[in-house]
């Protein structure tokens, strides 16, 4: 089997901003990555547009430089590099946790005969057969969209909107929640796990075999990409799948912006923490 990128896209949700989102490939396999908004008081690794994009790209190198090591060995290793880095960086290890950086993962592995997707975080899978026509799609945060979009919708409705701001974490009592929520990931009281500086997240890595075999067309992208399915309900997963290879992945974006900045910018037909997220998507088939 043999994986071909038709078309990648990395859309900043602020014009003019920076992605904290990531993807790449190799032989065996195709990712993204989707680094988590920071909230913390101060940025921490110098030289990078933000803690999140650094931790992103790092990621990104060890993923598409893995060789044949399991991914949660891969994973541990790079969070524990991750770890150092940063701390040393810092000058200190007594943090917050929720000023960490962190990033969410989707991964489609050829493994032998078999297609496996591995993964952290809320980053989608979308994969079709070519001959059937049958649909595999998955998460390793699933049913987190229900619970965010209603955390969403109570502060939105508390404050009124966005009322012109790009997010609503500039509002304290969404903040604290918000830093709260994140001082939780990665530990035993949580239920989310990522990719960042805790290397025992590698052991909540969720692994699923597709079900699926060559020849398949995919995409693996971004919870913020992943909205026109997920969240603003202008896709089915097949759907999207086939927008993408056949219309590209430009005209996706351009989709997905028009909701979000135009027919709905104060999120009340879809509830959200930010009016446009970084939207990443790599379309990609193997045969």
């Amino acid at each position: 089997m043999k994986i071909r990128i038709h078309e990648t896209i990395n859309d900043p949700g602020r014009i003019g901003g920076h992605s904290e989102d990531r993807f790449g490939w190799n032989d065996d396999s195709v990712f993204v990555i989707d680094g988590a908004t920071g909230i913390a008081e101060h940025q921490v690794m110098t030289g990078h547009s933000s803690d999140a994009a650094w931790l992103a790209g790092l990621a990104a190198d060890s993923f598409t430089q893995a060789g044949h090591e399991t991914i949660s060995q891969t994973v541990e290793t790079l969070n524990s590099r991750a770890r150092d880095l940063y701390f040393k960086e810092a000058g200190t290890d007594d943090l917050p946790r929720y000023a960490w950086p962190a990033a969410a993962f989707q991964m489609l592995r050829i493994e032998g005969e078999t297609l496996v997707t591995y993964g952290l975080g809320d980053s989608r899978l979308f994969l079709i057969s070519d001959d059937t026509g049958e649909v595999f799609e998955t998460s390793a945060l699933k049913q987190n969209r229900d619970r965010e979009a209603e955390s969403a919708r109570a502060h939105l409705q508390r404050i009124g909107g966005f009322r012109g701001e790009k997010d609503i974490k500039n509002d304290p009592q969404t903040l604290a929640a918000l830093r709260t929520g994140r001082s939780r990931h990665n530990t035993p009281d949580g239920n989310i796990f990522t990719l960042g500086l805790v290397p025992e997240a590698a052991g909540r890595i969720v692994r699923e075999e597709t079900g699926l075999t060559a020849p398949v067309h995919g995409l693996l992208c971004s919870d913020g990409f992943a909205a026109l399915c997920d969240l603003y309900d202008a896709f089915t997963p097949q759907q999207l799948i086939r927008a993408a290879h056949d219309q590209g992945l430009v005209a996706l974006i351009e989709r997905l912006r028009t909701i979000e900045r135009s027919e709905d910018p104060e999120g009340e037909r879809f509830p959200r923490f930010k009016v446009s997220d970084d939207a990443t998507c790599v379309a990609f088939s193997i045969d």
